[in-house]
């Protein structure tokens, strides 16, 4: 199947007399194939560019701009990677299909999705120390039940820049109790935010419905395994490295397009290991290995990534490249901007968005939801 060949991605160019234009990027083709593909859209009189990637490889943008030439390139059926690229113009068009976590369904055809984050740690960027024992953790699920969370993340170790893995064994003993808990007193899909397949599969047992792994199934080649076996949808978020060095020698090429073909590859190993697209959702990693350029680049560009056709999970709530665009205020000043922040990438094709500040961003999701979703 090419449709998760890393050559594809789509993005918006411009509307005009209601019609969106796109451009549809095929990259890195070999110039056999690449001849071939610019024979079929010469044929139906499509615009197109092309140029050498540093590969020596072809790229091939291929504009679409009006009804008809939307239309032509539909029906180029009989030829499979121009197909498979309409595939992912068709992906960028829709909503992903519903994924069910728990004993609830997520429709993403008519709303989004709050995360409410409970970081069970002493050490997390913003709420490090606050719910980090039992009862002090209790009482905060409990209060993100009652301000209408969607989904409530349980962490219990902290991934912001710089820190330092700690074991199995104390995750465990960290997130469990909490999950049963909550288990016991409310039917909310619980994520558990973690790499370790076997905190997972704990987890799991506990109550837990979905897995949230920041490293997207490599840190733990075992998580597939934990996946297949209790049937539970899992978070493939991109990063580079791990926490503790992420932040050291940043380089991309182009961030959107690096980023979207190292989450195909995560697809494409997710599904050879078994797993379906309904146990898969993706996650650009927004400060997981990024500057503050590049954090940008990626929320302004964050619709790119529905060419997937899977759901978007995204989380930015009160990181520091959102204060850096307020003058570098500190963590507990970030609360406008993580809103205004959330708003704006429910736009652009955010389906779960992952907050400490529940109650307001359920009320802006709230509103967003009404003016896209309003019938």
């Amino acid at each position: 199947m090419h449709l998760l060949n890393p050559n594809f991605a789509v993005f918006k160019i411009s509307t005009k007399y209601g019609f969106n234009s796109y451009k549809i990027l095929i990259e890195e083709v070999e110039e056999k194939l690449a001849n071939e593909i610019i024979s079929q859209i010469k044929n139906i009189g499509i615009n197109f560019e092309i140029s050498k990637s540093s590969n020596d490889y072809i790229n091939i943008e291929i504009y679409l701009k009006s009804e008809e030439e939307y239309s032509k390139f539909q029906n180029l059926k009989s030829f499979a990677i121009l197909d498979d690229a309409s595939k992912c113009l068709i992906n960028y068009l829709s909503t992903p299909s519903y994924i069910k976590i728990g004993s609830r369904l997520f429709d993403f055809s008519k709303k989004s999705y709050i995360m409410g984050i409970l970081n069970v740690t002493p050490d997390s960027f913003y709420d490090g120390g606050r719910y980090f024992n039992f009862d002090s953790a209790l009482n905060r699920s409990f209060k993100i039940i009652e301000e209408n969370a969607d989904i409530i993340d349980v962490g219990g170790q902290s991934t912001r820049p710089g820190s330092i893995r700690i074991s199995e064994e104390e995750e465990i003993r960290r997130v469990i109790p909490v999950i049963k808990e909550i288990r016991k007193k409310s039917d909310i899909p619980i994520s558990i935010d973690t790499y370790y397949s076997r905190v997972a599969e704990e987890a799991i047992s506990a109550g837990a419905d979905l897995i949230n792994d920041i490293s997207g199934l490599i840190a733990d080649l075992r998580m597939p395994e934990i996946c297949l076996k209790y049937n539970v949808p899992i978070v493939l978020m991109h990063i580079r490295g791990n926490p503790s060095i992420m932040q050291k020698n940043i380089h991309y090429n182009n961030v959107v397009i690096d980023i979207l073909r190292s989450l195909r590859r995560k697809i494409i190993y997710a599904k050879e290991k078994g797993l379906s697209e309904k146990q898969l959702l993706i996650d650009p990693g927004l400060g997981f290995g990024k500057h503050f350029e590049e954090n940008i680049e990626i929320i302004r560009h964050l619709d790119v990534f529905k060419c997937l056709g899977l759901p978007i999970l995204v989380g930015h709530s009160r990181k520091s490249f959102v204060g850096k665009i307020i003058g570098n205020l500190p963590v507990e000043e970030r609360l406008e901007a993580s809103l205004a922040m959330l708003a704006y990438m429910i736009i652009k094709g955010a389906n779960i968005i992952r907050v400490h500040d529940v109650k307001e961003s359920v009320r802006v999701r709230e509103v967003i939801d009404k003016l896209l979703y309003f019938n």
